[in-house]
């Protein structure tokens, strides 16, 4: 016999008081960090197809007799890591491990509401991602980051990681920093400058933010030591806005570019520092020179990195960009698209070269043989950083003759293609693989995950 025991419903009970204010020992310093960096933390997962079956020996009638047996297929929420908001605009950080075979990727926030999400920035190396939230998102403003500066870290200082374990939304577990500058290998990802913390971290918090007790980020959570206890490990946030501000930049949202040649890592306490600048380009037609400080955009003030590709991220970039430096002077800078052949080495990593007269007769290549030739396979760090693997398939002297299924017979074409999509995307590249000594063509494909 099972006897129940009903609890009365305190929560239609209208005479209960409302529960006093917290004293303050209660709001200790990890309380106040908590309570201000939860909005920003969200939970990413993948949506499954699951087929479920009446009958349990249904997928072996069903494969090798073909016999139709009672089966539905439903679709279920796996929770996959962690993630944190960076820009009120809909971007969020996360490690690339979290998301590497996850076929979809949905990101819940701290209010409960779901989106989908895709990728738009990634680096396997150093093992962080960029996602974009897409679907019924509208863009309107959410809770973000407030980043701590990078160096403003004491040895034994308390912090506190929060994240999603086992799927146990927004878990927050407490520590102290244990030692700065590790070392820290794992497949490709390799690290001399890894934190080491003692809070507790379990999978699931992977993506997740480490904060101070001023409720700022200062790292993103990667792994614990599999054979220890209270060893856990965080991607410092010199790497995270080196990564950032590599991919906040037009040329890699837009098909437009302004002319850095790299991210801006560099800042002063007037702001911050501009890398190289590319010849010809509108930030060198407008007077700027490597190592100009910029200390406003658009009239909003830069006092770092993370601040200067914030504002870049979420501009028009039919329009033009005002850049004041640190003489107080202000300089339009208007984006232009960008060149066929920048766009294709800044997306691709490629140079090319068309399928000419001569090159079809040096090379041996049949008339009838449409496409454009490599020329060269640039070794960009930031494509070695990506773990393109693609990149170790094709080479110089392939030619490429699909994008998507669509056939490309110039670099024109080629461009055109290109045009339309963004970092993160992934295409599908047809291409001859070209063997001279042995005289043989081979027709290839590969998925290419665009920079």
């Amino acid at each position: 016999m099972i006897f129940w025991t009903f609890l009365p419903n305190f929560a239609q009970d209208t005479d209960i008081p409302a529960l006093p204010p917290p004293s303050a020992a209660r709001l200790t310093p990890e309380v106040l960090a908590v309570k201000k960096a939860l909005p920003w933390v969200v939970n990413i997962g993948t949506n499954e197809q699951i087929i479920q079956v009446n009958d349990p020996f249904a997928p072996f009638f069903m494969e090798f007799f073909s016999q139709r047996r009672s089966f539905r297929t439903t679709t279920q929420y796996s929770p996959i890591g962690s993630g944190v908001i960076v820009d009120p605009h809909g971007l969020i950080l996360t490690n690339e491990h979290v998301v590497r075979r996850a076929p979809q990727i949905e990101v819940r926030l701290w209010d409960g509401t779901a989106y989908p999400a895709q990728i738009v920035g990634f680096d396997t190396l150093n093992d962080l991602c960029l996602l974009q939230l897409a679907g019924d998102y509208d863009g309107h403003p959410l809770a973000y980051a407030d980043f701590a500066h990078a160096n403003d870290l004491m040895l034994g200082e308390s912090v506190i990681a929060i994240g999603n374990p086992f799927g146990l939304e927004h878990s927050v577990s407490r520590g102290v920093i244990s030692a700065f500058d590790r070392s820290f290998e794992e497949g490709d990802v390799a690290f001399d400058d890894i934190i080491q913390i003692d809070a507790a971290i379990n999978p699931g918090n992977s993506g997740g933010p480490l904060i101070n007790l001023d409720g700022q980020l200062i790292g993103i959570n990667l792994a614990i030591k599999a054979d220890a206890q209270g060893i856990g490990f965080a991607i410092p946030l010199a790497r995270i806005e080196r990564f950032l501000s590599y991919w906040l930049t037009p040329a890699h949202f837009s098909d437009r570019y302004i002319g850095l040649a790299g991210p801006v890592t560099s800042f002063t306490t007037e702001g911050v520092t501009l890398p190289e600048i590319i010849a010809d380009s509108p930030l060198a037609n407008a007077g700027f020179q490597t190592g100009t400080v910029v200390k406003a955009v658009n009239d909003t003030p830069v006092h770092r990195p993370i601040d200067f590709g914030r504002i870049l991220w979420t501009l028009d970039t039919t329009q033009p960009i005002t850049f004041t430096t640190t003489d107080g002077q202000d300089h339009a800078v208007q984006p232009v698209t960008m060149p066929e052949s920048l766009l294709i080495e800044t997306r691709l990593g490629l140079r090319l070269q068309e399928l000419t007269p001569a090159v079809r007769k040096a090379m041996g290549i049949p008339g009838d043989l449409e496409g454009v030739l490599v020329r060269e396979v640039v070794s960009d760090p930031a494509f070695s950083n990506q773990g393109a693997q693609w990149h170790e398939i094709i080479k110089r002297g392939d030619i490429i003759v699909q994008i998507n299924h669509q056939d490309i017979t110039s670099i024109q074409e080629l461009a055109a293609a290109l045009a339309q999509t963004r970092s993160g995307n992934v295409l599908q590249l047809g291409f001859y693989s070209i063997s001279l000594n042995r005289r043989q063509i081979a027709p290839l494909e590969t998925n290419a995950r665009l920079n």
